[in-house]
């Protein structure tokens, strides 16, 4: 397809504009053209964010001479095809998590970026976060031995019934609570504990109103607000997830990651990784209590701009390099599909009561 100039589509015209476009340009990327759905917003953002070219139509954009990857950044529903197109159309990908709709999608997904020779990430960005990379770090040091239970819960805060009914708040378009940060906390334990063997979920929605926002209709959402989860893993590991969106609650995260050296923690005011100190609680002899939060280890950086860009940058310094020596660096396809069979399972076993093996 010639030479890599960096040259990139969005597909999508929410998060990538607040996050994504913003590490773009700030790792010298030219971002060329936007797609939309809605032509009005497509040509409003792509003005604003003076975007040379924009569209309703995805596929005119995916086969743009002048484009050398791909975002696909819109809603869960939508990515099978168009990371199809834009890997048919020999561009390199970039596909926000969950990779996919459904495990099947992910399986043909994950076969044609490897056919194609392309590179493939999954935007799994958190694993560049400071608090995720620093306890990554710790795990593979060994400051905890073999990791063997863990125990994550995540509050979000969020205005649900004055929010419109938009595709996170609905399921055949694959929002919903397990998706939308599931997938993070599933990629994250994997990462740290191994693979997945079993899942037993629970999913629920409590806080369903909606209002249209043109007419102030009241409207239901059929998306999970609410799931538990209990994943076991090849070394006998086992862990816990929690999640809760709600408007009622204050936001918090935290981790306990538990080993026979002693456990790690963190905690987020707002969520998981993306703020908030890493501590380490040797295995207590009475009397002792936890330590203080650990310094930053050497080689990784502080930044002073928001977490959540300077992970995305770090990630697309990754893609870079992956297009430079002609492969896929994690997080991959692979692991976007990796953890798209979690998230299927999760969503067996709440329909069935059973767990469910992977």
């Amino acid at each position: 397809m010639g030479t890599f100039k960096k040259r990139v589509a969005i597909l999508g015209s929410g998060f990538p504009t607040q996050i994504t476009i913003p590490a773009l340009r700030a790792e010298s990327w030219d971002v060329r053209a936007l797609f939309s759905r809605n032509p009005d917003r497509a040509k409003q953002i792509a003005g604003e964010l003076e975007i040379p070219h924009h569209s309703a139509d995805a596929t005119a954009i995916i086969k743009r001479e002048d484009i050398d990857v791909v975002v696909v950044s819109t809603p869960t529903s939508t990515h099978h095809g168009f990371v199809l197109s834009a890997l048919a159309a020999g561009k390199h990908v970039l596909c926000e998590k969950p990779l996919a709709f459904s495990l099947e999608q992910g399986r043909e997904m994950l076969d044609a970026a490897q056919a194609s020779g392309l590179t493939a990430m999954c935007n799994f960005e958190f694993r560049f976060t400071e608090p995720r990379l620093h306890i990554t770090r710790l795990v593979q040091e060994g400051r905890i031995g073999t990791p063997q239970s863990a125990i994550a819960t995540l509050v979000v805060t969020s205005p649900l019934s004055r929010s419109p009914l938009d595709w996170r708040s609905r399921r055949d378009m694959g929002g919903g609570a397990l998706n939308e940060h599931g997938s993070h906390y599933f990629d994250a334990l994997r990462s740290w504990m191994g693979e997945v063997t079993s899942v037993s979920c629970h999913l629920a929605g409590h806080e369903t109103h909606r209002t249209d926002p043109e007419t102030g209709e009241r409207l239901e959402s059929d998306v999970d607000d609410f799931f538990s989860a209990t994943l076991t893993f090849e070394s006998g590991a086992s862990a816990l997830v929690g999640i809760v969106w709600s408007e009622r609650v204050p936001a918090s995260g935290a981790l306990h990651l538990i080993g026979p050296g002693g456990t790690i923690s963190h905690t987020g005011p707002r969520s998981l990784f993306e703020s908030g100190p890493v501590t380490y609680t040797p295995p207590l002899a009475p009397g002792s209590n936890e330590a203080p939060p650990l310094a930053l280890p050497d080689g990784i950086i502080r930044r002073s701009e928001p977490q959540i860009i300077d992970a995305s940058r770090s990630l697309l310094r990754e893609f870079e390099r992956g297009v430079a020596e002609g492969y896929s660096p994690a997080p991959n396809f692979e692991d976007g599909f990796r953890t798209q069979a979690i998230l299927d399972a999760a969503r067996e076993s709440a329909l069935t009561g059973r767990v469910i093996p992977l």
